[in-house]
C-alpha cells in the first residue's frame, strides 16, 4: 500500500475504520440480546437461533479483522498483501450481513408479544451494523478504486471456502 499517497490512504483507512466502529456498538448489543434469546422458551429452540448466533459472531470477528488489518497498515507494518486482505475481510463481512436477516427472522419466529420490544431492538440494531459494513465497502471501493473489482475477482475462490 506503500504505492499510495499517504494522506489519501490515511484518510480512508481511518473513515472505513469508524464506520466500522459504529456497527461495532451495535454488534455489542445484539450479541447481548441474542445470548438472552436462549432464555425465552418460544425462542430457546428456534431454528434460526444458532446459525443466528454464528452471524452475528462473524460479523463480530469481521469487524475485529478489518480493523487489524487497518491498525496493522496505519502502524507502516509492511503487507505484501494488504489490499487483498482489505478487500477479503471486507467481502466477507457483506456475506457475514446477508445470513444476519433471514437467520434472524427464523430465530424470532413464534416469539411471544411479550418479546417483540428486544426483537424490534435487535432489528434497529441489525440495519445499523448493516449500514456500517455497507458505508465500510463504499468507502474501501472508492479507496481502491478499480482495483477493487480486480481484488474481488481473485479472491473468490479463497471466499468459497466453507469455515469449519
Amino acid at each position: 500500500m506503500n504505492d499510495i499517497y499517504p494522506n489519501h490512504r490515511e484518510v480512508y483507512l481511518e473513515a472505513i475504520d469508524k464506520a466500522l466502529e459504529k456497527g461495532l456498538a451495535a454488534k455489542e448489543v445484539v450479541c447481548s440480546i441474542t445470548t438472552g434469546f436462549r432464555d425465552i422458551p418460544s425462542i430457546r429452540t428456534a431454528p434460526g437461533l444458532n446459525p443466528y448466533h454464528a452471524s452475528v459472531a462473524d460479523i463480530g470477528y469481521g469487524f475485529d479483522s478489518v480493523r487489524g488489518t487497518i491498525m496493522r497498515i496505519q502502524q507502516g507494518e509492511s503487507i505484501s498483501l494488504a489490499k487483498d486482505m482489505l478487500v477479503f475481510e471486507l467481502d466477507t463481512l457483506r456475506i457475514s450481513e446477508k445470513q444476519l436477516n433471514p437467520n434472524f427472522e427464523l430465530a424470532i419466529t413464534g416469539a411471544k408479544p411479550d418479546n417483540f420490544y428486544l426483537i424490534e431492538q435487535s432489528r434497529y440494531l441489525n440495519r445499523q451494523i448493516a449500514e456500517s459494513i455497507k458505508e465500510a465497502i463504499r468507502l474501501g471501493k472508492a479507496f481502491l478504486g478499480p482495483e477493487w473489482k480486480i481484488i474481488r475477482t481473485r479472491i473468490q475462490n479463497i471466499q468459497a471456502i466453507p469455515r469449519l
